[in-house]
């Protein structure tokens, strides 16, 4: 699959190996599964491919001193990985959508060639949102079909192949030649994303301020263009260097610069990510809202308990609904409130953050996942909800009490596990994490 050219060099051989063995295994199991994979693992291949010549450039010659050049080398790149997630955004109704949604968490991955100094990091970090939806495959093919089981398996390698890579060969960034000079032509730069609209959440919005981000990371992540903010995600705490300082000391060649507002983060929940038109509308049983930005007037009134409503990447809105419904997801959204009735099963979070949510009636679970920030306030009558979490943070549950008023109690992040008697796990809240 992979050209054989320069194979002595083992940065070279080494990323033809993952082409020609976890990405082919990868791919031919897509393809026997059919459906919808098959026009997505097109992509896919093209992008691992676009980014082996890439690498064969750049070890054949310097790093280009002018940003257009490094914008020019990586346009193949970029165009393919904005397409994967296009692709998924366009399939929600397909029945292999936790496939394809497998397939687009994961692939940002391949950004690991604009970070520096810990890229290896950021591929873990791919491969773990990638993993959220592998389990999903897995839950609902594992008493079924395991070829979908060995789908989970094969894509996680390729993944985890990668992250072993970049971790040999490219431990601090981008390994680029030291003895030629590249004299490619030159693209013009694509446009950097919009800024993200002002927060209009109505009633106390919750402010977030991400800190400090890193300068070049910045300039790198424009270079891909507006699509960029939809691939690439959140930075974790262990890859940012005002909280760590052992970082900074292997990067004293990096910029860094104080930032005032969130939107310079990689989040994958920042206002930056509305990229399509905005969209409310009943499609069967199920409610769409998409692409909503500071909105306050967003409501859903003709309802039943066999609809569903799906809110996906909205920002700075507020949504009403009225009656009772069967379920609620909220899909990466940011600083969004949510006021309901009633619920039959569930209401559910992912990858969201600063989400505010509001109980008239009753709901019997909320499920928060992978969320940053997330205050439930419940009626009388919704009391017995139950809560279930999971890779999240700052989530507090309000308690109505005497007139108008509410308690505060916060749901816990840290657990303390012991053994006991040699034979059951035993896991309760630490409470040194303020429980």
């Amino acid at each position: 699959m992979a050209s054989q050219a320069n194979d002595s060099l083992p940065v070279l051989r080494d990323y033809n190996a993952i082409i020609d063995n976890a990405l082919a295994s990868f791919t031919t199991i897509s393809r026997k599964i059919g459906g919808d994979l098959p026009a997505m693992i097109d992509h896919v291949a093209r992008l691992f491919n676009a980014q082996r010549q890439f690498i064969q450039k750049a070890i054949q010659s310097k790093k280009p001193t002018k940003d257009e050049e490094i914008h020019g080398l990586i346009k193949p790149q970029s165009t393919e990985i904005e397409a994967i997630c296009a692709y998924t955004n366009n399939h929600r109704k397909s029945p292999l959508f936790n496939h394809l949604s497998a397939i687009s968490e994961g692939i940002p991955a391949l950004g690991w060639v604009l970070v520096s100094p810990t890229p290896a990091p950021y591929v873990k970090e791919m491969s773990d949102a990638a993993q959220f939806y592998a389990n999903r495959v897995l839950k609902e093919f594992k008493e079924k079909d395991p070829t979908h089981v060995e789908w989970v398996k094969q894509w996680m390698k390729v993944l985890s192949d990668l992250h072993a890579y970049v971790k040999q060969y490219h431990t601090t960034g981008l390994t680029w030649s030291t003895s030629q000079t590249y004299t490619g032509g030159a693209a013009p730069p694509p446009p950097p994303p919009p800024p993200p609209p002002p927060a209009t959440l109505l009633t106390s919005t919750t402010q977030s301020d991400d800190g400090p981000s890193r300068n070049e990371l910045m300039s790198s992540i424009n270079a891909l263009g507006t699509g960029a903010a939809s691939i690439l995600k959140k930075v974790p705490d262990d890859l940012k260097l005002h909280k760590n300082p052992q970082l900074r000391e292997q990067s004293t060649n990096q910029p860094v610069e104080k930032s005032n507002k969130s939107h310079t983060t990689t989040s994958n929940t920042s206002s930056a990510l509305t990229s399509g038109p905005p969209k409310l509308a009943l499609e069967g049983n199920k409610w769409v809202v998409e692409y909503h930005s500071g909105r306050s007037d967003l409501k859903i009134t003709d309802t039943n308990m066999k609809q569903t409503i799906y809110v996906y990447k909205c920002s700075n809105s507020t949504i009403t609904v009225q009656g009772k419904v069967n379920s609620i997801v909220l899909d990466q959204c940011t600083k969004v409130g949510i006021q309901f009735t009633s619920v039959v099963s569930l209401v559910e979070f992912i990858n969201c953050r600063s989400m505010k949510i509001q109980v008239i009636e009753h709901v019997p679970t909320i499920q928060i996942e992978k969320t940053d920030g997330c205050h439930v306030y419940l009626s009388k009558t919704s009391l017995h909800t139950e809560f279930i979490t999971s890779k999240s943070s700052e989530m507090t549950v309000n308690v109505p009490f005497g007139d108008g008023e509410y308690k505060e109690h916060p749901i816990p992040e840290q657990f303390k596990t012991h053994l006991k008697d040699g034979k059951q796990l035993i896991t309760v809240p630490n409470e040194s994490a303020g429980v």
